[in-house]
């Protein structure tokens, strides 16, 4: 029997399990107030969720439930697992139940950014909705900023620059470790930040088709060039893991970081948790990505599938679910409360919205990115490929390859994954 199917004849709830990874403070928006407001509007259906803790864990769930056929009612799922997902037949597509809707018509799905009906479309259907949706940002030290008399940059040249005015040497040691001491910026070795770079110097992750990789490019070589000049050549950045370049940024030892607009509700907390503490705090400012040749930024995060089920009553109640979830005021209070994206231009008007832009106003530009944002590869073999690019960009950024080298071997092992996709 399929997960979430009812199972009681009598008139109790349609209920439909919902897997997800949203854990912690995102995990309470979601389950302790959304869901558990629809269910409380809703007598005759019931969202069971169930958090899988990570992204990991939640693939291998819904790949295994699948094969044992006993999906979930509902899941949130990345665009390469919805494209093998669509190959095996194990999804309703969206775009049926959205024509026998009566209630939801053209104007409704027009009020989606398109970048996010175009991230949910699939071969010229619809087989998902979007979720939770991130886009990077600028985060910056208001009062330091003020204090040296510079603004965010909106250029990579202005970045530079700005980058070497922020970066302080208290002792003149040429030691830029020490207490006194602060940074331009520091960064991991993520491959969003790629990315957003390989997309603002005009470049893309795959040619036209899919059918093949289009980053080991001009553009990509000067992506990568352009982040070892900051690390290596102006020395006003420096490499970080986890999630330490936000530690060092609430610390006043690194004067912006680039983020998740998610991050935001998590900078707060650490800086309030400081203040508790007794420690120095700041104003926290944000601010879109500075733009190269083009302005471009790649969207991130999931989106909500719904499977097949021999249950046509589960089917519509998940339809019901993602109809309410993505209605605009509840998006704008899902961005209010979680940082995630919404993901209808209505929303903007939405008094959550407009609340949280009037507390930190850079965050007006930062949506703007939206109108110009581009989403990653939705074939299957992206998933791998992906991985094979990350690895790259790690192995130029601690100087073991040239930029040249590293993209030309993960173009390869990309390129191998999409060809035995393609067979």
């Amino acid at each position: 029997m399929a997960c979430g199917r009812e199972t009681d004849p009598d008139n109790s709830p349609v209920q439909v399990v919902f897997w997800h990874a949203m854990g912690g403070p995102l995990g309470d928006v979601l389950e302790d107030s959304l869901i558990a407001e629809f269910n409380s509007l809703h007598d005759d259906i019931e969202i069971l969720p169930v958090c899988m803790g990570n992204y990991s864990a939640l693939s291998q769930k819904i790949m295994a439930g699948v094969m044992a056929d006993s999906p979930p009612g509902m899941a949130q799922a990345y665009e390469t697992w919805t494209a093998q997902l669509i190959r095996g037949g194990a999804l309703v597509p969206l775009d049926s139940l959205m024509e026998a809707d009566s209630s939801y018509t053209a104007e409704v799905w027009n009020d989606f950014f398109p970048v996010f009906q175009a991230n949910n479309t699939f071969d010229g259907r619809v087989y998902s909705f979007p979720f939770n949706k991130s886009v990077p940002l600028i985060y910056y030290n208001v009062e330091l900023f003020d204090s040296l008399g510079v603004t965010p940059a909106t250029t990579w040249e202005e970045q530079r620059k700005l980058l070497e005015v922020l970066t302080h040497d208290g002792n003149s040691d040429g030691d830029l470790f020490d207490a006194e001491d602060r940074h331009g910026t520091a960064f991991g070795t993520s491959v969003w930040t790629f990315e957003c770079l390989l997309a603002q110097a005009g470049g893309s992750l795959l040619n036209s088709d899919s059918t093949g990789t289009a980053f080991n490019s001009s553009e990509g070589i000067e992506a990568l060039n352009y982040m070892t000049t900051l690390l290596y050549v102006d020395s006003t950045a420096y490499l970080t893991s986890g999630y330490d370049h936000q530690k060092g940024f609430a610390d006043g030892r690194v004067g912006q970081v680039q983020g998740s607009v998610t991050s935001l509700a998590f900078m707060i907390r650490d800086m309030e948790r400081r203040a508790d503490s007794g420690l120095s705090t700041f104003t926290i400012g944000t601010a879109p990505l500075p733009a190269g040749r083009e302005q471009a930024v790649y969207i991130s995060g999931t989106n909500v599938i719904l499977f097949n089920n021999e249950d046509p009553r589960v089917v519509e109640a998940g339809w019901e679910f993602i109809k309410w979830f993505t209605q605009p005021d509840i998006q704008a209070r899902w961005f209010a409360g979680s940082g995630y994206l919404p993901t209808r231009v209505s929303s903007l008007e939405e008094p959550a919205v407009i609340a949280k832009m009037e507390e930190y106003p850079g965050l007006e530009a930062v949506l703007e990115q939206l109108h110009y944002a581009v989403f990653e590869p939705q074939i299957t073999a992206w998933y791998d490929g992906r991985a094979f690019l990350s690895e790259s960009i790690e192995i130029v950024l601690y100087g073991r390859m040239t930029p040249e080298e590293a993209l030309s071997r993960a173009a390869d092992l990309a390129d191998a994954e999409i060809r035995t996709g393609r067979q």
